[in-house]
C-alpha cells in the first residue's frame, strides 16, 4: 500500500512539473548586484547573485549561468563564466556570490545571464536571457614614472609653501582627532568634552591658493594619451592629499570639474577617465587660449601632455608670460 501511494505521489509530481513548466519561468526572479561601480585596474570586485522561486510549486530543474562582462576574470578560474545547478522550493531563494577582477582601464558592460528550467525529466526546457545592466567603470592606474613624481612633488612642496604661510586662528573649518604633534594652544576643549576625545581645529589658510590641471589631447599615441590619464591621477591625488582645490579641462573628451576638492570630486574625475575614448575636439592652441582667458589671481598651471612639439612650447610661452607662478609641464613620454 505504501509502495501504491509513493508511486501515486511521485506520478503526480512528474506531471505536475511536465504540465506546469512553460510557466516555471515566470516565477523566477533574478536580482545581481556589483559591490563597486569604480574600481582599480585588476581590483577584485564582488558579484553576487540572487534566484528566488516565488511560486507555489517546486522547481527541480534550474541552470543558472552568468556571464560578466569580455575581459572579466574570476578568481580562480581562467574564464568569465559561472554556473550553477539549482532545486528552489516555493517561495525560497538562492544565493551565490564570487569575485573578479578587469584588467585595465575603461568602461565594461555587457554581460548577461541565462536560466534554464524544466521538467527533471528533461521532456521539456525554457530558456531566457537577459542583459546585465549594471557597468563598471575602471580608473586608470596610478603613474609610476619617477621624473614625473618627482617633478610633481617639487612643484606641489611649492604650492603648499605658499598656501602654508600663516594660518588664520579666526577661520575654523573642522575639527580633528589629537595625534600629539599639534601646539597645545589649538586643542578645542569643548569639542574634547564633546566626544570624549582629545579634539584639535582645523584652520583655513590666509592665502587662497588654487590649481588648474589641464590635459592635452590633441597629439600623442595611445599609449602616450593612456600615460598622460595615469598622470592627471596621480596630480589629482597629490593635491587632494595637500587639499589644495583644483579645477580639471581637457581638449579632449574628458568632462569638465568645477574648482573643488574631496573625494567625491576625485571619483567624479575618475569616472571620467575611467569612460575616455582619447578623442581630441580642438587644437592645442585653443587650449592655451583657454588657460589665458580664464586666468585668476592665486592660480597655478598643471598641463598633462604627450610630448610637446617646437611649435607647441611657443605656445606654451604665452601662458608661461603672463602667470604669476611658472606652470608646471609633465610630458607622458613612453620609453
Amino acid at each position: 500500500m505504501i509502495a501504491v501511494v509513493c508511486i501515486g505521489l511521485a506520478a503526480a509530481v512528474i506531471l505536475m512539473q511536465f504540465f506546469a513548466a512553460p510557466r516555471v519561468l515566470r516565477q523566477l526572479h533574478y536580482e545581481y548586484s556589483f559591490d563597486t561601480a569604480l574600481a582599480e585596474p585588476e581590483e577584485k570586485i564582488a558579484y553576487t547573485g540572487k534566484l528566488s522561486n516565488n511560486g507555489f510549486l517546486p522547481v527541480s530543474y534550474i541552470t543558472l549561468a552568468s556571464l560578466l562582462p569580455e575581459g572579466a576574470v574570476i578568481t580562480g578560474r581562467k574564464t568569465n563564466r559561472d554556473a550553477h545547478r539549482l532545486f528552489l522550493l516555493p517561495h525560497r531563494s538562492s544565493r551565490h556570490s564570487l569575485t573578479f577582477s578587469l584588467p585595465g582601464r575603461g568602461v565594461y558592460r555587457g554581460g548577461r545571464y541565462y536560466l534554464e528550467t524544466g521538467d527533471f525529466l528533461g521532456f521539456k526546457s525554457r530558456v531566457i536571457s537577459e542583459r546585465i545592466a549594471a557597468e563598471i567603470i575602471v580608473m586608470p592606474r596610478k603613474c609610476e614614472d619617477e621624473s614625473v613624481v618627482k617633478t610633481l612633488g617639487g612643484y606641489i612642496g611649492d604650492i603648499s609653501v605658499r598656501r602654508f604661510i600663516i594660518e588664520d586662528p579666526m577661520l575654523t573649518v573642522g575639527y580633528r582627532e589629537y595625534t600629539g604633534r599639534e601646539p597645545m594652544k589649538k586643542i578645542s576643549w569643548p569639542q574634547s568634552a564633546r566626544t570624549g576625545k582629545l579634539m584639535v581645529k582645523n584652520s583655513d589658510y590666509t592665502v587662497d591658493i588654487n590649481v588648474a590641471v589641464v590635459l592635452n589631447m590633441a597629439s600623442g599615441s595611445t599609449r602616450e594619451k593612456e600615460k598622460s590619464l595615469e598622470i592627471v591621477r596621480t596630480v589629482c591625488e597629490q593635491l587632494e592629499e595637500k587639499r589644495i582645490p583644483y579645477q580639471f579641462f581637457s581638449n579632449g573628451d574628458v568632462g569638465e570639474l568645477e574648482e573643488g576638492f574631496g573625494r567625491k570630486h576625485l571619483n567624479a574625475l575618475m569616472r571620467e577617465l575611467g569612460r575616455s575614448g582619447l578623442f581630441s575636439y580642438y587644437s592645442f592652441d585653443s587650449l592655451i587660449e583657454r588657460c589665458i582667458r580664464e586666468r585668476k589671481a592665486g592660480r597655478s598651471y598643471i598641463l598633462i601632455t604627450p610630448p610637446l612639439s617646437d611649435e607647441n612650447r611657443a605656445e606654451l610661452a604665452r601662458l608661461s608670460a603672463g602667470s604669476d607662478h611658472e606652470p608646471c609641464i609633465l610630458e607622458a613620454e613612453v620609453k
